[in-house]
């Protein structure tokens, strides 16, 4: 715990970075996503009524309608459940969830009318119990036989449901994967009907009901292998005349895959088609990385959907929590198996700050318990006076500080005695309620003061810029005897709180979290006059790719990167730094 005493006009903290464990105030409200993009776009969630399934309806119910305005039957309106039996239709759970959407103000997304999977194989059996797929020659009375029960399929189930059932994806997943064929040749439906059957579905369901949005749902939609196939017959389909209204593109990404680039070429792919667009299963798991960068990754994407909010009308999670997804062993949705909001939720709550701050501006950014540890007070970004405190200071033997902020203790005006505090520990309160007047909570500054700096190396000293320029496409990669040496001039005294070292594995053409390949053993020093070094941190046996480290505020102007053993690889001397990354407070 540092409380440093200190004069107005100077600053001297220290920082514990991202991940510490804040509580939450007990008035705490979680902000809602339903309100937050009201207007760009709806925010839905695959929920579970299926009577063999999870009841996420019930058991995830308080989330449901904290945060969303859309809702998608997971399973429950997939044909096999809706239609088991030829004519003996299961309506009653997907009803259920119908009703409960309406009740409290939602809409509802179908899914899915035609799918070469989960569906029943009495559609594709001839009159004899045979099927149709499996005979040496599929007849025209087998195949007017399916488009008969495809068409009844469709026609009943839309009117059963009406304008309750606001758009349908109608075909799902028909492209193959295999870049040889546009649509996948071992569908049922198209060794029944061909390939025709897409056009009957989307016109029997417009005939049906013509005020309903119609869709075409895919996975890997923004792949470059797969949504040149995809665009193509949609394409074709609008040239006929066929009603499609939109794309759904199933999100179920990774962290580092698919590229923004990817899905935002994709995005225009589709607008320029005139399409309305729906991102419909959205989930990204977490893989080998941690849940600050899922966090990020979410925000990322969110960001870009904002931007085309004019064309993307329904961003809907494929799940609530973690403990009702089908990617479960992935952790990829905004809650925890606890139902907690995780870091990934924080960081869609404003996509333009981190998640840790959306965080602290909602449950507080101090937490002050007593000896026994329980709480006093929670207290959020802001100015109080101590005398205002509706909890006795006095009391506090505990703080935890969220990640990226600063309590100030001030005695007085703004020229009187200050005290910081930066990290969680203890704390007596007693000594500093005899002192404090002011308490203030803000942020410490997030912006990269390396970038565009001056540098000096004492290899490849002409490309040493790459290192600091901001861009994780270029790097300073220097191919001489170790040790390597990269020096920032800050161009004016810092107070470090952080450093980040963006190493080989990093780089565009293989972004993996660890690699052998990594600079194995380095360290940073720092220095005031560029002449005189000292050590403030140092790492060995390294192989991750991104080295993240926090720093207890170190004075310097000069900043020095010193790697002594470039790699894991014992016959590899080559050492890639793609980006070095300094955070800290100006001293003056």
């Amino acid at each position: 715990m540092l409380g440093k005493r200190i004069t107005a006009a100077v600053l001297v903290v220290a920082f514990v970075l991202a991940g510490s464990a804040v509580g939450w105030a007990e008035d705490y409200v979680l902000p809602s996503l339903r309100e937050i993009y009201k207007d760009y776009f709806h925010i839905g969630g695959a929920v579970s009524v299926a009577s063999w399934a999870p009841k996420t309806l019930v058991s995830h119910r308080d989330i449901i309608l904290g945060q969303l305005s859309s809702v998608t039957a997971e399973n429950a309106m997939k044909p096999d459940y809706l239609q088991p039996r030829e004519g003996a239709f299961n309506f009653r759970e997907p009803d259920n969830l119908v009703a409960f959407a309406k009740e409290h103000g939602m809409v509802v997304r179908g899914h899915t009318l035609v799918w070469h999977a989960q569906t029943a194989d009495w559609f594709f059996r001839d009159k004899d119990g045979r099927l149709i797929y499996e005979k040496e020659t599929v007849t025209e009375e087998d195949r007017q036989l399916v488009i008969s029960r495809l068409e009844a399929h469709i026609e009943a189930v839309m009117t059963h449901y009406g304008d309750d059932v606001y758009c349908w994806d109608v075909v799902n997943e028909a492209v193959s994967d295999d870049a040889a064929y546009i649509l996948r040749p071992e569908s049922p439906w198209m060794r029944t009907i061909g390939e025709e059957f897409i056009r009957i579905a989307f016109r029997k369901a417009h005939e049906v009901n013509p005020n309903i949005k119609l869709f075409y749902n895919d996975y890997n939609a923004v792949a470059p292998y797969k949504r040149g196939r995809i665009h193509k017959l949609l394409a074709d389909l609008l040239a006929e005349g066929v009603p499609v209204h939109g794309i759904g593109i199933q999100g179920h990404w990774g962290i580092d895959s698919p590229t923004l680039t990817e899905i935002e070429e994709s995005i225009k792919m589709y607008a320029e088609l005139g399409l309305e667009i729906h991102i419909t299963e959205l989930d990204i798991g977490i893989g080998n990385y941690t849940e600050e960068e899922q966090a990020e990754r979410y925000r990322q994407v969110f960001e870009l959907f904002k931007k085309y909010s004019d064309v993307i009308t329904n961003v809907t999670l494929w799940g609530l929590a973690d403990d009702a997804s089908w990617r479960g062993d992935d952790n990829p949705l905004l809650f925890g198996r606890d139902h907690e909001p995780k870091p990934a939720f924080w960081a869609i709550v404003d996509t333009s700050r981190p998640w840790y701050v959306n965080k602290a501006e909602h449950t507080g950014a101090v937490i002050f318990k007593d000896a026994e540890g329980r709480l006093l007070g929670t207290l959020k970004p802001g100015e109080y006076q101590a005398a205002d405190l509706d909890f006795p200071m006095s009391q506090a033997a505990k703080i935890e500080m969220a990640t990226s902020y600063i309590m100030t203790l001030a005695s007085g005006g703004t020229a009187a005695d200050r005290w910081h505090f930066i990290d969680s520990g203890d704390f007596d309160g007693a000594h500093w309620a005899e002192k404090a007047e002011v308490i203030s909570i803000t942020t410490l500054p997030q912006e990269n003061i390396a970038a565009g700096k001056p540098v000096e190396a004492n290899h490849l000293a002409e490309r040493a810029y790459r290192a600091v320029d901001g861009s994780v496409d270029t790097s300073w990669a220097p191919r001489e005897t170790p040790p390597y040496w990269l020096m920032v001039d800050l161009e004016q005294p810092y107070l470090l709180y952080r450093w980040v070292c963006k190493l080989h594995g990093t780089g565009p053409l293989a972004r993996i979290p660890e690699s052998p390949f990594n600079a194995a053993d380095f360290k940073l020093q720092v220095s005031d006059d560029g002449v005189n070094w000292t050590d403030v941190d140092a790492v060995e046996g390294n192989t991750a790719s991104t080295t993240s480290r926090d720093l207890d505020l170190i004075q310097a102007r000069y900043v020095r990167l010193y790697v002594t053993r470039p790699s894991n690889v014992e016959i590899n001397q080559n050492l890639v730094v793609y980006e070095l990354e300094l955070y800290g407070l100006p001293v003056e």
